[in-house]
């Protein structure tokens, strides 16, 4: 026994000398845990390396070119040539070709390749921006909701504790023969009531709280606080910053890559050129024979098959361009229109706020009529039930509208990018 009551002991002071730790995020802290939690921010890596091997693919075009070919057999008819020696030439011949080509010009065609690379990372790596900045408005919301639902627990919170309070006034009062077991039971049923919204909301902000786990990679549990974020000051004309313009714009860039490969494939290409021939057992020509051909010199090639097509990508290649920008002076439009809409939710909301705190005062004030009429016995329990019930519902819209007006500037500030 004297074991155990010291252990006990043990435990409530380790208790107090060290409280229960209690985790707090903040709103901008979960957009960076949910952007590196999310499975997309491995495509930088594969992006990184696509881009690496492209660009060194393209370079490759100058390295040295060497071709090999080897061709053995029987002749079976051939020129008929006179041999020196009066010997049968030997039917069995082995040529060897070699060939080295080495590019000095090819027309900007390897810088455009490049150029193309490079485009396409970019453009990569901006839709990778644009799915991962769409995490924001998720993050809003289960942010949001979970503060939602942790107010409305406080006030339930508090309603209880009003209605036990006047549980026990009504409880005394029926002891005393002033108040009948109706009025008791009466109160009881508000506070069932009472438990059940409480249980609701337990179970609701759970869920939400499960959610927002998976999000960001980091258990939350019922004991972490969210902190609320602070009110933030709005541009009536915001500048607009979103991922989905930078994406729009290297993709103009991807366009005007593969126009610069159109102009080269219009250009002559211009290299060095080497090559060489082995025959055995070797090939009379009259008195000579010859066994190895070499010769050096400079290669000009100009395929001509793409000045046919030239003008007609030129074109297409334009019409992409201005497709591009088609789409992005769209998505302008269409946040722009969103945005002032938001604003005017926004100025609707601090108004409805400012009702909000005269209807709580008032109905506070009434609240506490009815509790010194109800101890007066000039009313009854319902009218006080009313009274306090009226006073909790007034407290809790007001602050689910102040959460709601911050949730909407997050949400303006999160759809102009800023």
């Amino acid at each position: 026994m004297r074991t155990t009551a010291r252990h006990i002991w043990l435990i409530l002071l380790t208790a107090v000398a060290f409280p229960a730790y209690s985790q707090t995020l903040s709103l901008d802290s979960c957009y960076e845990k949910a952007r590196r939690n999310y499975p997309l921010i491995r495509q930088y890596d594969l992006i990184a390396k696509s881009e690496e091997y492209n660009v060194s693919n393209a370079s490759k075009t100058y390295l040295p070119q060497v071709s090999l070919t080897g061709i053995a057999g029987y002749v079976i008819k051939g020129l008929p040539v006179t041999n020196p020696s009066g010997e049968e030439p030997d039917k069995f011949q082995l040529i060897g070709l070699g060939q080295i080509n080495q590019t000095v010009w090819d027309g900007g065609a390897t810088h455009a390749q490049k150029e193309i690379a490079r485009a396409d990372a970019a453009a990569e790596r901006a839709q990778t921006d644009v799915g991962l900045y769409a995490l924001h408005g998720r993050i809003d919301q289960l942010y949001f909701s979970i503060l939602l639902l942790d107010e409305q627990q406080k006030q339930l919170a508090l309603l209880k504790e009003n209605m036990n309070r006047n549980l026990n006034a009504v409880s005394l009062s029926a002891e005393n023969g002033y108040a009948l077991t109706t009025d008791v039971n009466e109160v009881k049923v508000e506070l069932l009531k009472i438990d059940q919204r409480i249980t609701e909301a337990d179970y609701t902000d759970a869920g939400y709280r499960e959610m927002l786990s998976l999000m960001i990679g980091e258990k939350i549990t019922d004991q972490t606080v969210l902190e609320e974020p602070t009110v933030i000051a709005l541009s009536a004309e915001p500048e607009i910053k979103r991922p989905e313009l930078s994406l729009y714009q290297f993709q103009q860039q991807q366009s005007a890559a593969r126009l610069s490969l159109v102009k080269s494939g219009n250009m002559p290409k211009v290299g060095l050129l080497g090559a060489a021939v082995l025959i055995e057992p070797g090939m009379a020509l009259g008195p000579e024979k010859i066994n190895t051909l070499a010769l050096a010199g400079l290669s000009i090639s100009w395929n001509t098959g793409a000045l046919y097509k030239s003008s007609n990508e030129k074109q297409l290649e334009k019409i992409r361009s201005e497709t591009i920008k088609t789409r992005m002076d769209e998505f302008v439009f269409n946040t722009r229109l969103e945005n002032s809409k938001q604003q005017s939710e926004i100025s609707k909301q601090q108004a409805i706020i400012e009702k909000d705190r005269q209807i709580v005062a008032l109905r506070s004030d009434i609240r506490k009529g009815y509790e010194l009429k109800f101890k007066n016995g000039l009313c009854n329990m319902n009218d006080l039930i009313k009274a306090t019930n009226n006073e909790s519902e007034s407290l809790i819209e007001m602050n689910t509208h102040q959460l709601q007006l911050l949730m909407n500037m997050y949400a303006f500030k999160t759809s102009t990018g800023n």
